[in-house]
């Protein structure tokens, strides 16, 4: 399994995000200006084929003269040994003119293509000199002196301009454009990424100070072992509260399995002890027929009283760790009751007389692990019989919940012989709890409530209890009902 860090997931995600971004501004930035800088070139080619137009005059009207009127001084880019401009004019299919850097090109000639009258048109071409160039190539009529003589030029040829200059400077400084934004492109995202690195450290520094807080903390002794402050981060807040909470429930199960194990050992060392002083007594004095006539009887009796224990100390932990086969079968639950009564008999002989039935059902059966609710009936009803008067009733209420049909409810509702605190309530359901008045009982261990409290979870039953009055408690199992067969 490959272990992943926050940081780095954190980083690389915004990374690869915010490059996209930054990436698509500074294409378009750059493919924008890569087009300003061509427009403008553009615009600086057509300005000076213009100009190069206004040099071209009709002189002689009557005979259809054209003059260029051109200085070399005033344009020396045109007459440049080196590295010159170039420009060429025709008139009728014939070279009117050319430029001086044209002219120690004495085989070479500028593009010539077939173009409509007052139309302009750009290519990039080759210049003379073998450099890369652009050319504007425009074809015109030249301009006339008067309006009145535009007549009798109809027949004048139009005339037509090749300008060309090198793209090269251009291309350079496109280039170079193009060179500095790649380079501030990867000096931002690496600025970025350094920037990104420092603010999500600043921002997990409160998770390495919590990690440090859990290696210093003593979960042991400390109820609250991580604080929280007032100016803490609202992320962090909740994850110690948890840890917090989480601590308070792990010492309260360490001090729980504490009290159960000493517990336990306090429950198995009674009949231990009753066992060697036992069997000290009928080895010391094996004559003796006050011990000898009932030592194998009392032997059994202890014996069964620790198997008790054992056998519920493992259906507790059955329970608890969802061990329990659960197999649903359907269950007739006043005839279940019924029986767990008659059970009752030996421990409690007035129990037939005390337990009173109240059914308002209109199913007899109900689907569900008969196990799990012999053993939930017979411990609530058991412990109802045992903490009530000797005169008293206890009333066993069979009724539909608020929804008819949907669930079961069985109510056991008993009076107390003494009063329960709130204290006592919340540890009823603890194992090896026991009350005061049956302390004394070696019967009992303190091991029925929580049992039924366990076995309800595991067959997802909802079982609560509740003091109805001073000296009367009501315990609840909801039943679901699975299938609706009448009585």
């Amino acid at each position: 399994m490959t272990i992943k860090s926050i940081k780095n997931t954190l980083v690389n995600t915004m990374t690869y995000s915010v490059s996209a971004i930054v990436v698509i501004v500074f294409l378009a930035i750059d493919i924008n200006i890569d087009n300003w800088i061509d427009k403008e070139f553009d615009s600086a080619l057509t300005n000076k084929a213009n100009y190069l137009k206004t040099l071209v005059k009709v002189t002689n009207p009557s005979q259809s003269q054209v003059e260029f009127d051109f200085a070399d001084e005033f344009m020396p880019e045109f007459s440049l040994p080196a590295d010159g401009e170039y420009f060429q004019l025709w008139q009728d299919g014939k070279e009117f003119e050319r430029s001086d850097s044209l002219l120690k090109f004495k085989d070479a000639s500028l593009i010539k293509p077939a173009q409509a009258l007052n139309t302009t048109e750009f290519y990039n071409i080759t210049l003379p000199d073998g450099r890369s160039g652009r050319a504007i190539v425009s074809t015109f009529t030249p301009q006339i002196p008067q309006d009145e003589d535009k007549d009798k030029l109809a027949n004048l040829m139009p005339m037509q301009l090749t300008l060309a200059v090198s793209k090269e400077e251009l291309s350079n400084i496109l280039i170079i454009i193009d060179t500095s934004m790649a380079l501030g492109l990867v000096a931002m995202i690496v600025l970025m990424r350094l920037l990104m690195m420092k603010v999500i450290d600043a921002g997990l520094r409160p998770l390495n100070e919590l990690n440090q807080q859990l290696k210093s903390a003593n979960i042991k002794d400390d109820l609250t072992p991580f604080s929280v402050d007032d100016d803490e981060f609202i992320e962090i807040e909740p994850i110690k509260n948890e840890l917090n909470r989480f601590t308070r429930l792990n010492q309260q199960h360490l001090l729980n399995e504490k009290r159960i194990t000493a517990d336990i050992a306090h429950e198995l060392k009674t009949p231990i002890s009753e066992l060697i002083n036992l069997s000290e007594m009928h080895i010391r004095y094996p004559n003796d027929v006050r011990i000898s006539t009932t030592y194998k009887q009392d032997v059994l009796s202890i014996s069964l009283k620790m198997k008790n224990i054992v056998s519920k100390l493992l259906l507790l932990q059955q329970a608890a760790a969802g061990a329990l086969s659960i197999a649903p079968q359907t269950v007739n639950l006043r005839a279940s009751i019924e029986q767990i009564i008659k059970e009752q008999l030996n421990k409690h002989p007035s129990a037939q007389h005390r337990l009173i039935i109240q059914d308002e059902l209109t199913t007899a059966t109900i689907k569900l692990d008969a196990f799990s609710i012999h053993c939930i009936l017979s411990n609530l009803i058991d412990n109802a019989l045992f903490y009530s008067p000797d005169d008293s009733e206890v009333f066993i209420r069979l009724k539909p919940e608020q929804t008819p049909g949907l669930s079961v409810c069985i109510e056991i509702e008993n009076q107390l012989t003494a009063n329960l605190s709130d204290e006592d309530l919340e540890k009823l359901t603890m194992p090896l709890y026991q009350l005061e008045t049956s302390r004394s009982n070696p019967d009992r261990h303190g091991l029925g409530l929580s049992i039924v409290d366990k076995i309800a979870k595991a067959n997802n039953f909802d079982f609560s209890f509740n003091k109805t009055s001073k000296h009367s408690l009501v315990f609840s199992l909801n039943l679901p009902i699975i299938n609706n067969q009448k009585k």
